[in-house]
């Protein structure tokens, strides 16, 4: 088995949260915005005004990973593509 390489794994980390950052919010009902790509990890409810961002906040710790695992198989194909056709 092959050892992490965890340059990458941090990298993809980065992407994430930069693309959760940029990208828009899906909207749901109006009051329910949800960040993440390819699947949203960060939901933030806004129904009442009177709500801490603490309070109204669900972070999915399986999405997220997921989301990371996704674009660090894409970055490892990148790299695998890019040696080969430097070859």
């Amino acid at each position: 088995m092959k050892n992490i390489n965890w340059t990458t794994l941090n990298l993809a980390f980065w992407i994430e949260l930069i693309l959760c950052w940029f990208l828009p919010f899906q909207t749901t009902d109006h009051f329910q915005y949800r960040a993440g790509f390819p699947t949203p990890f960060l939901t933030v409810y806004a129904e009442t005004p009177g709500i801490s961002l603490f309070t109204s906040t669900h972070l999915n710790p399986l999405g997220l990973l997921f989301n990371v695992i996704f674009i660090h198989v894409i970055i490892l194909g990148c790299i695998k593509a890019y040696r080969k056709i430097r070859e």
